[in-house]
């Protein structure tokens, strides 16, 4: 692909930029949905278009601009569910690590991001109407096996996209709001992309220490024990206590607070770490897995990729699974207005407020709604109540 930047002809610059878009579009989503993540942070489409700006002079003009007026258009919400999976080579690879969902409010010019820890016990429609409860990260995770696991699945919960729409079903259910899109993205890929950019450095909020990050291939170790001891111990414990007993499966991480520099392998280690006792949790690793994101953004854009075809493109490509469609993206975000003016509100569903935790029939960790099991309305009461 030619570079954007050696043709200073505003005419063939314009019609190379449309081009691009047009061969790219996955990309241009991948893009918007780092815009949606960014939102916590503040001004990421502006910066986007400012950092092309100086790229190419101020060549491009306003109109290529999705988001440009400061007051918006509409009063109709869109609702935004962001999803992050391990991916392929990771036990569980299509689980939702993290799941948030955007609430952008134009009329108040508010974002609401609602946290949904990922062990919150759901029903999933796993046989047409026919519901089985598993942990709501499983939701993806089923939408996307088309196997004979799952033969008799609703259409609209199979193929490429069944996993998002699914995962959509089941939190529109949870939380009682209607949701416009999906943004899955599978940060395996990323390691290759952290690679070709030559690594990344990502502002680490918290240290960081996980004595049970799992290492791949040796999830069935026996660690030199005995069939006596092994029998032995899983009498004694279940569920990760039991998994603890196995040390030699696991290693040992640990990130300083501040800056770090990182190659991929590193970043899908600080990604997908679960047992820090400092930095641990869902919600820790939805905040780590936005700071990885946000520092291959800054990768990209300092590299100029956008201008320029290669692997990066391809990798990217292939990391980000959405039901957005491209062709309606201006209609849909225009008339929000500049989005990097609204305000952020944070929602976590947690034990502290609305959760119990306790173990499913076959010793899974799961959690539950103090109201009880698959009664949600306290959930949904406390997201309206707390929505800004």
């Amino acid at each position: 692909m030619t570079n954007f930047f050696k043709d200073n002809s505003l005419q063939k610059l314009t019609i190379k930029m449309k081009d691009f878009i047009k061969e790219n579009k996955i990309l241009v989503i991948i893009f918007i949905s780092l815009f949606i993540i960014e939102i916590i942070a503040g001004s990421f489409y502006l910066y986007l278009i400012r950092k092309r700006k100086e790229k190419t002079n101020q060549i491009i003009s306003q109109e290529e601009s999705i988001v440009t007026d400061s007051e918006p258009k509409t009063d109709k919400n869109i609702n935004v569910l962001l999803l992050g999976m391990g991916g392929e080579g990771h036990s569980g690879g299509t689980l939702s690590d993290s799941i948030a969902l955007v609430n952008i409010n134009p009329e108040e010019k508010k974002v609401n991001i609602i946290s949904i820890p990922r062990d919150l016990w759901v029903a999933i429609p796993t046989d047409w109407n026919n519901e089985t409860y598993n942990k709501i990260n499983a939701s993806y995770a089923i939408g996307v096996d088309d196997s004979v696991r799952y033969p008799n699945k609703k259409p609209e919960f199979k193929g490429k996209l069944g996993g998002g729409i699914l995962s959509k079903y089941v939190i529109e259910k949870v939380t009682g709001i209607p949701i416009d899109y999906f943004v899955a993205i599978d940060f395996s890929n990323y390691i290759d992309v952290i690679n070709i950019l030559g690594g990344i450095e990502v502002n680490v909020e918290k240290p960081l220490d996980d004595y049970f990050y799992p290492v791949k291939g040796l999830e069935n170790e026996t660690c030199g024990f005995s069939a006596e001891k092994i029998a032995e111990v899983h009498q004694k414990y279940s569920g990760f206590e039991l998994e603890k007993q196995f040390t030699c499966r696991y290693e040992y991480l640990h990130f300083e607070r501040g800056k770090q520099n990182m190659d991929g392998e590193t970043a899908l280690k600080f990604v997908r770490s679960r047992h820090s006792s400092q930095y641990g949790g869902d919600f820790a690793r939805s905040e780590r897995q936005h700071e990885v994101l946000d520092s291959i953004r800054e990768k990209i854009l300092s590299k100029n990729i956008l201008g320029k075809g290669n692997e990066v493109l391809a990798k990217l490509n292939s990391s980000v699974t959405t039901d957005i469609d491209i062709n309606l993206l201006k209609e849909v975000l225009e008339p929000l207005g500049n989005i990097t003016q609204y305000q952020v509100n944070h929602i976590y569903i947690t034990e502290e407020n609305l959760l119990n935790s306790g173990k499913s029939s076959n010793g899974q960790y799961i959690l539950q709604p103090k109201a009880g099991q698959g009664n949600f309305e306290g959930i949904k009461s406390y997201i309206q109540k707390n929505s800004k």
